[in-house]
């Protein structure tokens, strides 16, 4: 658990590289669509985190991974046409305990959930244009 938010820079400077190698050079045929873009849009919210860190906010990145998945198994359910409504529902479930234990462990606040739901979903839902 780091504390301090310079602590978290050089973690999240380290996703930035991974994902963004992860987009450009593993999943790029057209085979590997769908996950192409989940990791952009992972990308995308670890920029965003890194951006954060150095303006000195911290977020909660627990609450940006799980929302982000949530929002890729939605656009994966619209996109293949399945009907995951259950996974979705768990999913969902799984967003409010998530939050409610980063609240309990007194680890962040609301507007640090807040703002990590947003980083999360928001990137997976934009990049829903170009694949769903």
């Amino acid at each position: 658990m780091l504390e301090k938010i310079k602590e978290r820079r050089f973690p999240y400077l380290i996703a930035v590289l991974l994902n963004l190698y992860i987009t450009q050079y593993v999943f790029t045929g057209s085979m590997d669509l769908e996950l192409h873009y989940f990791f952009a849009g992972i990308s995308f919210t670890s920029i965003t985190f890194l951006i954060l860190s150095c303006l000195n906010y911290k977020a909660s990145l627990h609450t940006a991974a799980i929302s982000g998945l949530t929002m890729f198994i939605i656009a994966l359910s619209i996109h293949l046409q399945l009907n995951l409504i259950i996974e979705i529902g768990f999913l969902i479930l799984i967003n409010g305990l998530v939050a409610t234990s980063r609240l309990h462990l007194k680890a962040h606040t609301n507007s640090e959930l807040i703002i990590g739901f947003i980083t999360g979903s928001l990137p997976q839902f934009m990049m829903m244009i170009y694949w769903v």
